[in-house]
């Protein structure tokens, strides 16, 4: 990790720079149990959709602005996920963008590759492998998840995306409470990113 900040710090004083770490994860209509109150002896049941549906979502979360940009897709794959960060440059067209990212087959494709050849807009810092406690964006999937879930199943994913665009409207206008928290330090400036939800699509 220290490498990546120095790299980081470095680039900053050279051009104008955002970081966001970025990855991507799966919502169902299906509940999502953490932990709740029951009576001893009684087993706890929850509640299930008839019809199982699935979609998946790329995330960006901001580490200055403590913002968080998604992109819904039916299905994750190397070319969504350049379409995903090609959104994020037309939001931020003047910066560099710089991804702090994970390993997976997806990040790391010969299409991928030839996307950061082509474009220097955008670099990639990946983290080493096996290691999701550095990307703070995991605390936010699984904060995200806890509080939109509960143990409530949803007749259908349609249902989920819309309460999710909610609880993001709430987080953007300050009336969240509880969010995670992840300190990161750049250069002399200690920075937190609050692990939070995202403005919509």
């Amino acid at each position: 990790m220290a490498e990546i900040v120095a790299s980081i710090s470095e680039r900053r004083l050279k051009c104008p720079v955002e970081v966001f770490f970025v990855d991507e994860t799966h919502f169902s209509n299906e509940p999502y149990p953490q932990r709740g109150w029951f009576r001893r002896g009684v087993q706890a049941r929850t509640p299930q959709p008839v019809r199982r549906q699935r979609v998946s979502l790329f995330g960006a979360l901001q580490l200055g602005s403590q913002r968080f940009y998604w992109k819904r897709v039916e299905r994750g794959s190397s070319k969504r996920f350049l379409e995903f960060l090609t959104q994020l440059h037309r939001r931020f067209p003047e910066t560099l963008l710089v991804v702090i990212l994970d390993n997976a087959t997806i990040h790391t494709s010969r299409l991928v590759k030839e996307f950061l050849k082509r474009h220097d807009w955008i670099e990639f810092e990946y983290l080493t492998p096996y290691s999701p406690e550095y990307n703070p964006i995991e605390r936010f999937w699984q904060w995200l998840k806890a509080k939109l879930y509960g143990a409530s199943a949803f007749v259908t994913v349609e249902a989920v995306m819309a309460r999710m665009r909610r609880l993001i409207w709430h987080y953007n206008a300050g009336r969240v409470a509880r969010c995670p928290v992840y300190l990161w330090s750049l250069g002399d400036k200690r920075q937190k990113a609050r692990i939070g939800l995202a403005p919509s699509r």
